[in-house]
């Protein structure tokens, strides 16, 4: 995750992200995953212009519904790792999640930054919030994270859509976007992506755009509503 628009963020790789972190395992067991994509996608967003992408996991599960591992990334402009910790389970189609996820960037420590995600499901629909805690960086420069990001997501056989909505507290630049994915194998999964709503200052139409005391001054690359196609493969090793 980078700055893409007052924060930059990993993509934990569109089909991967849940793949990589499944609680509620028969037995504990130690896993991982490798993978690729063809470009660094978050949250409705390509912050890598394009630019593929190289993901890997080890991860650490357990049958009470913990969870641990590490997730790392070839990121265009700096190295990323994140270590997440987390505990789940389902009493019939009711599902549930709660996680901690730290993001550190060695070549760029003022992008670090954590959130607590939380997740509720039932019968293939999915509620999660992400709140960011703690502070942007460290030292003198950081800055508080108060971010939030929704999603509401259907996944039927190999078919799922997603809504997300973007909540930037840094400068009140939100956009909602909405995602449809297949997963021809379980591999292999397509993704299509597209901003379907966000605030005036949050389209970067124009080079820039910045959002000072309610309106758009200036210019600033911010969100790109672009239509996005995502092709992710990963595997455990």
């Amino acid at each position: 995750m980078k700055h893409a628009f007052g924060m930059k963020k990993t993509v934990l790789a569109a089909a991967v992200a849940a793949g990589m972190i499944m609680p509620g395992m028969a037995a504990a067991e130690i896993g991982g995953s490798l993978g690729i994509s063809n470009m660094y996608f978050w949250r409705g967003q390509d912050i890598s212009n394009g630019a593929a992408q190289v993901f890997g996991s080890l991860d650490y599960s357990h049958a009470s519904g913990l969870y641990a591992g590490v997730w790392g990334s070839s990121e265009t402009d700096s190295t990323e790792y994140d270590l997440y910790v987390g505990y789940g389970g389902a009493f019939g189609d009711l599902s549930y999640d709660l996680s901690y996820i730290d993001y550190n960037y060695p070549n760029d420590t003022d992008s670090d930054l954590a959130e607590i995600v939380a997740s509720l499901g039932y019968a293939g629909v999915t509620f999660t919030g992400y709140f960011g805690v703690g502070d942007y960086g460290h030292g003198n420069d950081a800055t508080d994270n108060k971010d939030r990001y929704y999603t509401l997501g259907y996944s039927y056989d190999k078919y799922g859509i997603l809504v997300g909505t973007w909540d930037n507290d840094a400068d009140d630049t939100n956009y909602t976007h909405l995602d449809l994915s297949y997963a021809l194998t379980d591999n292999l999964s397509f993704t299509v992506s597209k901003v379907i709503s966000a605030d005036d200052c949050a389209i970067n139409n124009n080079d820039d755009a910045l959002f000072m005391n309610g309106e758009c001054v200036g210019d600033k690359d911010d969100v790109d509503d672009d239509l996005l196609f995502v092709v992710s493969y990963a595997f455990e090793i």
